[in-house]
């Protein structure tokens, strides 16, 4: 008789050597924290796999829509287990085609378990003449209806054709931690994303201009919030409120310079946020060459300002490529909400394109506002989820 259950692979940790099953306990933490929900007796390690047992098949879409948010999960695919003997595989193989409607069809079989007499491409060719000889329909080795999927494992065979992608990498939490400066635009929530992947715990930083702006960028960053924590067990969004500075820089400096020396606070602001919070560097959405603070002249003034390292994962995209990523992770929908960001609203109309970091500096120290940032480090909100 077969058994229900959810084979997994995982995506870099299968290159680990020495520490590889630290990575491994950490994955299979995630997992058993996605699906805390659902039924499942046990969650097992080995051979380079993870197995679900004791799950509700039925309920395989609930599964699935929590197991894609493991990050280091390359696939899960909903298997039946049974003891590993060819006729056993044919008749599951048989149950599965003869319930399905296609045209075409494959066996995709791997032999983990080399005492298996049979070849992965003998299973497939056993396995594919019962179910030609039973459904007459052709094999299609490229693009098939239908995928049958073997695996041997230690004296078992597992047979499923339910089969999801993960978003791969390394599991949340393996690595250490960053800040993460978010606004409520497309950019930042997907550079964060892209660093959950590399197993980075993130804590987020918003800055707000309210009341001179409404509070629908903080209404946006806390609906991001929400997406965002779906990749990692807890989230936390520090708000902070930087008109007073930003009025002082307005009343003070040229316009040209408004939108630098504002990213520059943000940046010094979230330095002071990583001190505290031990974090290890500052992650960005900035994209070379997408607006007048992103030139190469403009990253480096504004980059100076920072005693952390400046982590910027989408430099390179385009932005077609950006967008593509929010709305499979589900936060182009508030991302592009009307917003009033407290950047663009006090945005001059001839910003520095090449600004010189020396005379920004130069600037920035005639200003004086290490007392402003403490204020607003006091009047900073905390949202967390």
């Amino acid at each position: 008789m077969s058994q229900y259950c959810i084979l997994i692979h995982y995506h870099e940790l299968a290159l680990k050597r020495d520490n590889k099953s630290w990575f491994e306990k950490k994955f299979q933490t995630n997992i058993k924290n996605q699906i805390k929900s659902l039924p499942y007796k046990s969650i097992n390690t080995y051979a380079s796999r993870v197995f679900i047992y004791g799950i509700n098949e039925k309920k395989w879409t609930y599964y699935q829509n929590k197991l894609k948010n493991v990050m280091g999960l390359k696939n899960a695919i909903l298997m039946q287990k049974v003891d590993a003997q060819i006729n056993l595989i044919q008749d599951i193989a048989n149950n599965i085609s003869s319930n399905l409607k296609f045209e075409t069809f494959r066996i995709t079989t791997k032999r983990q378990d080399k005492r298996f007499k049979l070849t992965s491409h003998e299973i497939n060719q056993i396995v594919g003449a019962e179910i030609y000889k039973n459904k007459k329909k052709s094999v299609s080795l490229k693009n098939p209806d239908l995928n049958i999927i073997i695996e041997i494992v230690r004296g078992r065979a597992f047979i499923g054709y339910k089969k999801i992608e993960g978003y791969g990498g390394l599991p949340n939490g393996s690595g250490e931690t960053a800040i993460s400066l978010l606004s409520s635009g497309i950019d930042s929530p997907v550079a964060s994303f892209q660093i959950l992947k590399r197993g980075v715990k993130l804590i987020y930083i918003h800055f707000h201009s309210s009341p001179a702006t409404n509070k629908q960028s903080i209404v946006n960053c806390q609906k991001i919030i929400n997406i965002l924590s779906n990749f990692q067990n807890e989230s936390i969004l520090y708000m902070y409120p930087i008109l007073k500075i930003q009025k002082i820089i307005m009343d003070k400096i040229n316009d040209k310079f408004w939108v630098i020396m504002f990213r520059r606070v943000m940046i010094k602001l979230s330095c002071l946020l990583a001190e505290e919070l031990n974090a290890k560097a500052l992650i960005t959405g900035e994209n070379i060459g997408q607006v007048s603070s992103q030139t190469l002249s403009n990253i480096q003034a504004i980059g100076e300002s920072s005693n952390y390292p400046i982590i910027r994962p989408l430099a390179g995209h385009n932005k077609e490529e950006i967008i593509n990523i929010a709305k499979n992770i589900g936060t182009y929908e508030y991302s592009i909400s009307p917003h009033q960001d407290c950047c663009s609203f006090f945005l001059p109309l001839h910003p520095e394109l090449k600004a010189k970091t020396d005379k920004i500096k130069a600037i920035e120290n005639k200003l004086d506002l290490d007392n402003i940032y403490l204020e607003i480090i006091k009047n900073r909100g905390i949202y967390q989820i």
